[in-house]
């Protein structure tokens, strides 16, 4: 095992600049502080989460929400979103691999990405790569987001919170690598410069993996400034450029083995290092994303305050792959799967160009109040946002030939432009008011109402099969909540969701390709119970039932022809329980860990095959467990491991192919030490630590292909953080 570094000039640069005398002497020592907090958090305590819309600690929240912070990021060397996901066990991966736009799914419900995701409270597009290194800590609600973010997927929202200037100054560089020789040089520096607070984040990373042909590059600039503009009145600004260029790593499919056209089987072997996309001609995926946003606080009195924010997003993508897709090699065509053999069709895949804009905004007042002999308390907002998809006129998918998972065949290349994009458009306005009640000193109601006006439309490139949508919704919540002690608290909730649905643009698979389909309502019941075991220690129980319509295929009455795709004509019905405690069991050791047991199946489908089958990729039971000790015996010492566990995740719409049981194993420790009067951090951390290989998940696709991937081999990462 070697680490190699391989930094560019930038990160050399950056390096450079972390070894000059911090400037923070300069500053005059009057003045107020930006923020009140410390550099460092105590490991996972986090009390409270803006993503929740009512503005209460999180152990009197009605609602099922986890904190993932910087320092349990940190800690268990997450570098991915696919990685923060295994720290939470309602939480799941969909189509999440190397070199590729992440998704994430929620109580078994895959988030959209253009409407379950908010930075710092403001919608955002999680279109592109997200970097970690700026994040303070991200905020999952989990179940229907119908009244934080209107017309949003049922999962859940996921709330980037981004790192703030903060009261003392300071210049810390960090140095890691991996054992595929993979570097990353990051500096994060906190300056006052006079009234204004500033704080910066650059990262230089080589990106090296396991994968065949997968290597890269990241670039992350961010800049974080706040400054007071009088005692009750503060304005912030934040922007954020993120580059990320690396070839994708596709997954694989089921073997036909009884060579009916359809893949039944999953392949006994697996190379975890395979990677199908390893042409000569293969290039990679590329995107950057530029985001810039301002917010204004003011304080009206002690009782009532004001914030408006706004932000603007534009991701500019170039979408490049050699795509394995079905195979033609047997003697009846095979969709969804691979020939028996190993055999798969490949296709030249570019769609270059794409540029997606998006901006939002939101201005909201929150007060507190009695009326009717009950304190009260409330938010009044209005919000909007606007998003377009403008791609380029034509793009490649060409089949070039067929390779073998077993042993690759190389593959001429064909860039020909042959299929037209589609372009779209939506807007959105909302206005949505929630009130929270004191009936008694341990009873609270919470209810909120959003109504939203949506309006969306789409055409392809050449202007042909313009489709537009126009929709109000109305999305309530409601929740009662009974603390029987200052420590519990018992809870139930109702609330509504809704989502837009667009008909994949395949036009060779679906007569009405593209379409926006009209906007249905998800319905959610949950019960919960909360436990502050110690001040710094949550525990929480919670049971849902989430009922959501889907769009299904109704086949044309010539068999020759292709399917309709139409709204709301299926149904399925996830029933869960979810377990979890989070965050310092004493001063040594902290934990964050979660099971969740579901039950998701089809109620409703125009294949009456399908209604009682499980939905595909779901597990019925997931469990996650982190832990951090820090040694008493050699102060400064942390050991930690992450273990998750699941199960029972289907492949096939029928249920006749079963993922494994998985299960892995991760560790690390840390060393902090203090050098010349500044702290060091030395950190040293495993993945999958037993390098065992398995079959991760197996999402099928809008347009109906089934793939599988398999986990990360064994993993190794070092890093050094160090004060300046």
């Amino acid at each position: 095992m070697a680490f190699c570094l391989k930094l560019s000039p930038l990160a050399l640069a950056l390096a450079a600049s972390a070894s000059l005398p911090a400037f923070a002497q300069t500053v005059p020592q009057n003045l107020q502080p930006v923020t009140v907090t410390g550099k460092t958090a105590p490991m996972l305590d986090i009390e409270l989460a803006d993503v929740s819309g009512f503005g209460v600690p999180l152990a009197k929240s009605p609602q099922s929400v986890t904190v993932l912070s910087a320092d349990l990021l940190t800690a268990s060397a997450a570098q991915t979103l696919s990685q923060v996901i295994k720290l939470d066990a309602s939480l799941a991966d969909s189509y999440n691999t190397t070199g590729y736009i992440e998704s994430v799914s929620i109580r078994g419900f895959l988030l959209d990405q253009g409407g379950n995701f908010s930075r710092n409270g403001l919608i955002t597009s999680n279109d592109a790569p997200i970097a970690l290194e700026n994040k303070e800590r991200i905020e999952v609600l989990k179940g229907v987001a119908g009244l934080q973010s209107g017309v949003s997927a049922p999962g859940g929202l996921v709330n980037y919170v981004t790192k703030a200037p903060m009261k003392d100054n300071f210049v810390t560089a960090e140095l890691s690598a991996n054992d595929s020789g993979g570097a990353k040089l990051q500096l994060d520096v906190n300056q006052k410069l006079g009234a204004v607070g500033v704080r910066l984040n650059l990262v230089d990373e080589a990106l090296r993996t396991q994968y065949d042909q997968a290597d890269g590059s990241r670039q992350l600039l961010s800049l974080a400034l706040a400054t007071e503009l009088s005692p009750a009145t503060s304005v912030s600004a934040n922007l954020e450029y993120h580059r990320k260029r690396q070839p994708s790593v596709p997954g694989l499919g089921l073997l036909d083995s009884n060579v009916d056209g359809v893949g039944d089987t999953l392949p006994r072997s697996i190379n975890p290092r395979l990677n199908l996309n390893n042409q000569t001609w293969s290039q990679p995926f590329e995107a950057s994303s530029t985001t810039a946003e301002v917010a204004l606080n003011h304080s009206i009195d002690a009782s009532w305050r004001t914030r408006v924010a706004f932000n603007t997003q534009r991701l500019d993508i170039d979408d490049r792959l050699a795509f394995p897709d079905g195979c033609s090699s047997a003697a009846n065509y095979v969709y969804p799967g691979l020939c028996a053999n190993g055999d798969v069709d490949i296709y030249d895949y570019r769609s270059e160009g794409e540029r997606r804009k998006l901006w939002s905004w939101d201005a909201r007042l929150d007060g507190k109040f009695k009326a009717l002999g009950l304190q009260h308390a409330t938010r009044l907002g209005l919000n909007g946002r606007s998003a377009s998809a403008d791609l380029a006129p034509m793009q490649a998918y060409n089949w070039v030939g067929i390779t073998n998972i077993y042993t690759p065949v190389a593959l001429p290349a064909d860039a020909t432009l042959t299929s037209l994009n589609t372009n779209s458009r939506e807007r959105a306005l909302a206005g949505y008011a929630t009130l929270t009640s004191d009936w008694r000193q341990n009873v609270q109601s919470f209810v909120g109402l959003r109504i939203t006006r949506v309006k969306r439309s789409s055409e392809r490139s050449d202007g042909s099969r313009a489709e537009s949508f126009e929709q109000t919704v109305n999305t309530p919540w409601a929740g009662l909540a009974w603390s029987p002690s200052a420590a519990t608290m018992l809870y139930a909730s109702w609330g509504q969701g809704v989502e837009l649905e667009v008909v994949p643009n395949r036009p060779d698979r679906f007569v009405n390709s593209g379409q926006v389909l009209p906007a249905l309502k998800s319905e959610q019941t949950e019960i919960g119970l909360k436990w502050q075991a110690n001040p710094r220690l949550l525990l929480t129980a919670a049971a849902f039932s989430v009922d959501k319509p889907y769009a299904d295929d109704v086949p044309a009455a010539d068999p020759a022809n292709l399917p309709t795709q139409v709204a709301g004509a299926k149904t399925a019905r996830h029933r869960g329980l979810e377990l979890a405690a989070s965050g310092r069991v004493d001063a040594a050791l902290s934990l964050q860990a979660s099971l969740m047991a579901l039950n998701a199946k089809y109620t409703q489908a125009v294949d009456s095959t399908l209604v009682g089958q499980r939905v595909t990729n779901l597990p019925r039971l997931k469990a996650s467990l982190f832990a951090d000790y820090k040694l008493a015996a050699l102060p400064g010492l942390s050991l930690n491991g992450l273990a998750t566990f699941e199960n029972g995740k289907t492949v096939m719409a029928d249920g006749s192919v079963e993922l494994p049981t998985a299960w892995q194993l991760d560790a690390g420790l840390s060393y902090l030490q203090r050098i010349a009067g500044k702290e060091t951090l030395w950190r040293f951390n495993v993945e999958n630590l037993t390098n065992r290989t398995y079959w991760r998940e197996a999402p099928t696709t809008y347009w109906g292909g089934v793939y599988l991937f398999a986990a990360a081999p064994r993993t190794l990462r070092a890093s050094v953080t160090a004060d300046f």
